[in-house]
């Protein structure tokens, strides 16, 4: 399946959904599995926090949802509130049904036939390797691909924050399995979403995914035909999920991302904290 990649600088990289859906979404805080690291330990085994739970959120948990995963939707939630960017709960909801099928450790890249995939991750970390604070399991990141909830790039992954904090962004220790930790993978996804806001033009929801594909969709792109199939498939989507994005007291006509926090707050707020030797 050819996908589009991003040249965002040090922003995320995202793909589409595709490749092996491996194990169930269910094992939504398993320990990870061993990446090929350049160093000769192992990457340590990281435990996050379980999924939040209704408790842990303000929000509705019930209005215009349609058949997002019930277990999923305080997340999705939880992303809204941390980063104060009111109604992105349900749009974080129709981007990982299109990414993932709400499969929380979904692989991109993994499988014989999706070497577009391992390349896009490759060309990702060569190309801003020199511009970025080092990677400690770079190469494998390279070699990843993408995946999780939000079908993130492996490499845009792990430099998550670093336009605002620079070598203080929190996964540059970390392996690219992370990506399969819900919270972590949320964690990317909001940043992403917020940078997309702020930097871009976005006329309308729909414009938002069109950023996620490719942000150059929405400068030199708008309008053409790749601009136009990605709103389609992603209304299309929404349909498909019976979420009614032009329910006003649910999302907003246009998400507003100034109330941004910060990446550490969100950090804090979606992931905690990670052991002391990827810290």
């Amino acid at each position: 399946m050819s996908r589009v990649w991003i040249t965002l600088g040090t922003a995320l990289g995202v793909v589409g959904v595709g490749g092996a859906l491996l194990y169930s979404r269910r094992a939504s805080a398993a320990s990870l599995p061993p990446s090929a690291p350049e160093q000769d330990a192992p990457p340590p085994a990281v435990e996050l926090p379980p999924l939040p739970r209704a408790r842990d959120v303000k929000g509705d948990l019930s209005t215009n949802w349609g058949e997002t995963p019930v277990d999923l939707r305080p997340l999705f939630m939880l992303m809204e509130e941390v980063a104060k960017i009111p109604g992105s709960s349900r749009v974080f909801a129709v981007i990982a049904y299109r990414e993932s099928r709400f499969v929380t450790t979904a692989h991109n890249g993994n499988a014989t036939g999706e070497q577009d995939e391992r390349d896009s991750s490759r060309r990702a970390y060569d190309n801003n390797k020199e511009r970025n604070p080092p990677l400690r399991y770079g190469e494998a990141a390279a070699n990843f691909g993408s995946g999780g909830l939000f079908g993130l790039l492996a490499p845009y992954f792990l430099w998550t924050g670093v336009p605002e904090v620079g070598k203080q962004a929190p996964l540059l220790n970390a392996s690219p399995e992370l990506l399969f930790q819900p919270r972590a993978a949320a964690f990317g996804a909001a940043v992403y979403m917020q940078r997309i806001l702020k930097n871009y033009r976005i006329d309308d929801i729909a414009d938002i995914k069109v950023g996620w594909a490719n942000p150059s969709l929405l400068g030199s792109g708008r309008g053409g035909t790749k601009y136009h199939d990605v709103r389609v498939r992603f209304l299309t989507d929404a349909v498909a999920l019976n979420v009614d994005l032009t329910d006003a007291t649910t999302i907003p006509p246009k998400l507003d991302a100034s109330a941004w926090p910060g990446v550490l707050a969100v950090f804090a707020g979606l992931v905690g904290a990670l052991p002391k030797e990827l810290a």
